[in-house]
């Protein structure tokens, strides 16, 4: 028979799981064509009437709240340079109602497995700064997204103004029909030369926004070509071949390092699972580490050990090409 604990246990890591995907999806999950028609919604006479979802609607009431609050306000506002390198339509107000959600959840999910004590403070960190982690999870991994796409859609462009269309529209040929974050920050140029500035300022925001020094290197190409002549397709296609070949050695240096990655997860979790594994099937032996002084000193040595030892492997195994 399986105990009544670990089954508890489980459908709370389940429920904890699945709420956390969908607010995350709800927040996150909608492509930049889905943002844009959203956008032109709100200028239209009449819009039908379409219910959101649940959540949706809590964590926009949530934002209205926190947006009432000055303090809370200016710790959401903290937040905006991330939400807007992630491109995405979430109102600082709404991300941090979000982490204080994240943090009510991680508090009731480990009051099952520790002490009120100790699951209070653990469950309040882990929620406001893992949600935040994992914000910064998803930029690395677009704006990594961002530098594997740019030489091909560079490449559109290079295309297009060989027919003898011009800059601007090859940009809008190049990103018609594509829903990636170089389609979607390329669109946001557009839109920005559209209202006011040169389209060199807008593409420099882009690489600022995205971390990205190919696109500071185009910026610096166009301005170049720009000031002492010559043909602009020969300098984009230069630029592109040079993207195209640090985009393959990034990708080459990422797989020789892919073992080095592994063995540092493994290295991290392994001291977390062989925890949980002992407390789900002898709980009395870890029962010191929770209910003595002595314990929760050792308890939080541990935490911090492993904390510098996982930044510690991620910088050993890092490679940036």
């Amino acid at each position: 028979m399986i105990p009544a604990f670990v089954i508890a246990v489980g459908a709370a890591s389940a429920a904890t799981f699945l709420l956390a995907y969908a607010v995350l999806a709800a927040a996150f999950g909608r492509t930049p064509i889905q943002r844009r028609l959203a956008t032109l919604q709100n200028f239209t006479v009449r819009r039908e009437t379409v219910k959101e979802a649940w959540w949706r609607r809590l964590i926009q009431a949530s934002g209205r709240k926190v947006e009432r609050s000055e303090l809370l306000s200016a710790l959401a506002e903290r937040s905006a340079p991330l939400l807007d390198r992630l491109g995405a339509s979430i109102r600082p107000a709404d991300w941090l109602a979000v982490r204080l959600y994240a943090c009510l959840l991680t508090v009731v999910v480990l009051t099952v497995l520790l002490p009120f004590a100790v699951a209070l403070p653990l469950g309040l960190t882990a929620g406001f700064f893992g949600s935040n982690a994992l914000l910064r999870s998803r930029i690395r991994r677009r704006e990594q997204v961002f530098a594997d796409e740019l030489p091909g859609a560079l490449q559109l462009m290079i295309s297009s103004l060989r027919s003898g269309f011009t800059m601007h529209q090859s940009v809008e040929a190049a990103v018609k029909d594509d829903e990636g974050p170089v389609a979607a920050e390329l669109r946001r140029a557009l839109s920005e030369t559209r209202i006011s500035g040169s389209f060199e300022d807008a593409l420099e925001r882009i690489g600022e926004r995205t971390r990205s020094d190919e696109m500071l290197w185009l910026v610096m190409a166009l301005r170049l070509q720009r000031e002492v002549g010559g043909s602009l397709v020969d300098v984009m296609q230069t630029t592109a071949d040079t993207m195209r070949e640090r985009s393959y050695l990034r990708r080459h240096v990422r797989a020789l390092s892919g073992e080095g990655r592994m063995s540092a997860y493994v290295l991290t979790a392994m001291p977390i699972a062989t925890g949980l594994i002992l407390y789900l099937t002898n709980p009395a032996y870890l029962n010191p580490l929770f209910t003595e002084p002595l314990g929760w000193a050792m308890l939080a040595v541990g935490v911090v050990a492993l904390t510098i030892g996982a930044i510690w492997l991620r910088i050993v195994v890092q490679v940036k090409a």
